[in-house]
């Protein structure tokens, strides 16, 4: 509502909000004409019925055939079931609206994933301790679009922390999807502690490998539930306000009326930063031996962004991390860079080599920090 009114855009939302509601209206006005009509022809075959029942009655009452207390009762008879009926006429537009969820609920329950999960005898098991990640000549189309990642092949040392840096649509987050295997490969491999991940069970993955992303969804629910996904997740409350007082949440938690027990009405109510140092929290609880940071600080105040830079560097001792982010700042504490352009990994080495080589590309983007480390489409600087 601010953006509109700060931009000018009431104008074009009251336009948006007339026509449809009287879309709305007329639809609506039909549905009762429609509903008027059904009632009126039912109730004239009511009343056509009683009619002709008095009618028949009369003619066997006369005829000797029916007593009187017999007519009566026939009468009294289709008079009692007209009240059911009319019931029954009126619960008719709630039971089509019951019968369009149902079917709505039956398409989504008819969905089915498109990662094939291993037999539970050939399920594969994650070394202990931080992942090696390998990609051997790895493609990935989207249901036939054309290819978002093009033959990469990528080996990353168990324990290391990779950059990636590329211009918007280059294909960083196509990337990390593959690292969590929402996508399988199209062509290639993906390897983590050097298993074929797609031997590797979905529960034993999101055990192994945590991710954050800068879009945080938190669930109505209490601060534990969140933090350990309605039980998913195994810890003591210790444990809980320790990764809390790690990220910077400590005074937070504590400023709560009721502690864990404390329920969130989704991110409504917290701040940008608050939410996304939930999100850490909640990513190193399971003491991941990798860890996807997709644009995970690009939204957090510099303050907040210095407490993650402090919990991240405690956080990620021992594990495997990749951050993808489009901000140089937040690669400082990397080990290795990868650029990534049309779905290619253009350049890769060790930060510090890469920053001391004046013809590399990152050494470019460096040089050129204002633009935000963007690429353009000829993979030259923008």
């Amino acid at each position: 509502l601010e953006d509109l009114r700060a931009n000018g855009g009431g104008g074009h939302a009251m336009h948006q909000l007339h026509a449809n509601s009287a879309f709305t209206w007329r639809t609506t006005r039909k549905a009762w004409a429609r509903g008027q009509r059904v009632y009126a022809l039912a109730a004239t075959t009511f009343a056509l019925g009683s009619v002709a029942t008095l009618a028949v009655g009369t003619v066997l009452h006369r005829s000797g055939s029916l007593s009187l207390g017999a007519v009566l009762a026939l009468f009294r008879y289709s008079q009692m079931i007209r009240q059911p009926l009319e019931r029954v006429a009126e619960q008719l537009p709630e039971l089509q609206k019951a019968l369009a969820g149902a079917g709505r609920a039956a398409r989504l329950l008819a969905e089915t994933t498109a990662i094939d999960e291993p037999s539970g005898t050939g399920s594969a098991v994650l070394p202990l301790g931080a992942l090696a990640v390998d990609l051997e000549a790895v493609s990935l189309s989207y249901d036939g679009e054309p290819p978002a990642v093009h033959g990469v092949d990528l080996h990353l040392a168990a324990g290391r922390t990779l950059g990636v840096v590329g211009r918007t649509g280059s294909g960083k987050t196509s990337f990390g999807r593959l690292l969590l295997r929402l996508w399988d490969p199209t062509d290639g491999v993906v390897r983590l502690g050097g298993v074929d991940l797609r031997s590797v069970s979905t529960v034993e993955l999101r055990r192994r490998v945590a991710v954050v992303t800068q879009d945080v969804e938190l669930l109505r629910a209490s601060v534990r539930d969140n933090l350990t996904m309605l039980g998913h997740v195994e810890a003591a409350d210790d444990r809980l306000r320790a990764v809390l007082g790690d990220v910077g949440l400590g005074s937070w938690l504590a400023a709560l009326p009721t502690g864990l027990d404390t329920v969130l009405e989704g991110s409504s109510g917290l701040s940008a930063g608050e939410a996304q140092l939930l999100a850490f929290a909640r990513a190193f609880l399971t003491d991941p031996g990798l860890v996807v940071l997709d644009e995970a600080s690009s939204r957090l105040d510099p303050v907040t962004e210095s407490l993650v830079a402090a919990a991240t560097d405690r956080l990620l001792t021992g594990c495997t991390a990749v951050v993808i982010a489009h901000r140089l700042s937040t690669l400082d504490r990397v080990d290795d860079i990868a650029v990534v352009d049309a779905g290619r990994i253009v350049e890769i080495g060790p930060r510090a080599q890469l920053a001391a080589t004046p013809g590399s590309r990152y050494a470019q983007l460096l040089a050129t920090a204002g633009t935000a480390g963007l690429l353009a489409d000829d993979g030259a600087v923008a």
